[in-house]
């Protein structure tokens, strides 16, 4: 199996084939988590007071995003080095980073599980949540935060095998977490009345049901990289070297949450039933977004691969495969998707303000879904050549160089209302690509110092 993941990776002459092979099974699992969440809003848009209800739990997600950058940052970390490492044959410093990777993930999952639980309250206060809405999302976000250590195993867990090429393990898990969660989604939320704390238990539980199955694997000797207790401890020059890679991402992913924090607070201005509105449109077009996110990180691990193997060229044009793909399933699924926005809108709300309000922030949303192909596709390239730097100033500029600057203009110098919050998201999806084609110019498809100079502990990774 891992043969053939190695062959698929690095020597198949038909990349579009290899491509798809390795990202359906992505696309699946991610699919389920899509479907999974317009099942959460499903259950919750039918309770009383649903609209408080589903604005709660839309404030909340940058909070919580903000504290999974970590496990985005080396998470992607992991896929870059270790990807590269086993690319160019140096098998026990990948299982060594491997160790690492995961020691980390344990010990920060611990840490933002408190930091998330006593935060909620005030972040949300401090963004304007009151009532029911404020009640909401702080009983979401604490009972979520119990998570937080079982989700930080599993990306370490993902990385280490989509770094190997195996995109199919992780999916199985994933999926066996979505299942039981849309199950006890709706025995907690229809079943039982616990409303909003329903569904963030389900997830809850979702998660950590898979979590001894990710230690078990990756400490299993019949893998191919399996890991032992010799390697699951902090190795200071291996941490440091990680951090170098996994830093950038992270700060994008904790500064991009923080504008979304801030979109969400100026959203919640105009209103519970716009709150609610953008959380339904978003649930939509995740469902288009997944595939396209699980073709980012295919591309990382296959061009960190053949990077390390020396492939320079072939990584290069996997970039333009994964594209190419992306941009196929982005318009071919708006065009499917766009005439039934009504019948969507009315199965996830039952208030009619709510459904006004998300029938045009989906008109907009499913406009754009062709430029957020290729913004994520130029993110998978950067994250797995360990430019992780230019994949943090995508994401930063997008948001805090155009997005809220332009939302604010719309805001105080327009009477748009509204609607200038869904202008503002058209434009700076279609400004940052001007930054992305820059950037893309500048990658040179050789390893990062991380894995070039793993000998030399002392000397940095270079990730700009």
């Amino acid at each position: 199996m891992s043969q053939n993941r190695t062959e698929l990776l690095l020597r198949e002459p038909n990349l579009y084939r290899a491509f798809l092979i390795l990202a359906l099974p992505v696309f699946g699992a991610n699919f389920m988590k899509a479907f999974n969440e317009l099942v959460d809003t499903f259950f919750i848009g039918q309770i009383p007071g649903s609209v408080a209800a589903q604005a709660g739990v839309s404030i909340s997600w940058p909070l919580l995003n903000i504290f999974t950058a970590f496990q985005v940052g080396f998470g992607v970390a992991g896929v870059a080095v270790i990807s590269q490492l086993l690319g160019a044959g140096r098998k026990d410093q990948a299982r060594e980073n491997a160790g690492v990777l995961l020691a980390v993930a344990v010990l920060f999952g611990a840490v933002m599980n408190l930091l998330l639980y006593y935060a909620a309250p005030g972040v949300m206060a401090l963004m304007g949540a009151e009532g029911d809405v404020f009640v909401c999302a702080v009983s979401y976000l604490r009972v979520r935060s119990f998570e937080l250590i079982f989700t930080f195993i599993f990306a370490a867990f993902q990385a280490v095998r989509q770094a190997q090429g195996d995109t199919v393990t992780p999916v199985i898990l994933s999926v066996s977490a979505v299942l039981l969660n849309i199950v006890l989604t709706g025995l907690f939320v229809r079943g039982f009345g616990m409303g909003v704390f329903g569904a963030g238990l389900a997830t809850m539980l979702g998660n950590a049901a898979i979590a001894p199955v990710c230690l078990l694997l990756l400490f299993s000797p019949r893998q191919s990289l399996s890991l032992t207790r010799r390697e699951f401890r902090l190795r200071w020059s291996v941490f440091s070297r990680l951090t170098r890679v996994a830093a950038p991402a992270a700060f994008s992913q904790a500064l991009s949450s923080l504008g979304f924090l801030v979109l969400q607070a100026l959203i919640l201005s105009y209103g519970d039933a716009v709150t609610a509105a953008f959380s339904i449109g978003n649930k939509v077009s995740n469902i288009l977004l997944m595939p396209v996110l699980a073709l980012g990180s295919v591309l990382a691990a296959y061009v960190g691969q053949n990077i390390g193997a020396g492939n320079g060229g072939r990584a290069r044009q996997a970039y333009i495969v994964s594209r190419n793909i992306g941009l196929v399933i982005a318009v071919a699924g708006s065009l499917l998707l766009f005439p039934l926005r009504g019948w969507t809108v009315a199965l996830l709300s039952n208030d009619a303000a709510t459904q006004a309000a998300a029938m045009e922030y989906m008109f907009w949303v499913l406009l754009t879904q062709p430029l957020m192909s290729l913004f994520q596709n130029y993110l998978g390239v950067f994250n797995g050549s360990g430019k992780t730097v230019y994949a943090f100033w995508m994401s930063t500029c997008r948001l805090w160089a155009v997005r809220l600057p332009l939302i604010l203009c719309f805001r105080h110098f327009t009477g748009v209302g509204p609607s200038g919050v869904w202008y503002a998201m058209v434009i700076s999806n279609f400004i940052i690509l001007i930054l992305g084609a820059l950037l893309f110019r500048r990658v040179d498809f050789a390893p990062c110092r991380a894995v070039a100079e793993e000998e030399a502990p002392d000397r940095e990774c270079q990730t700009q």
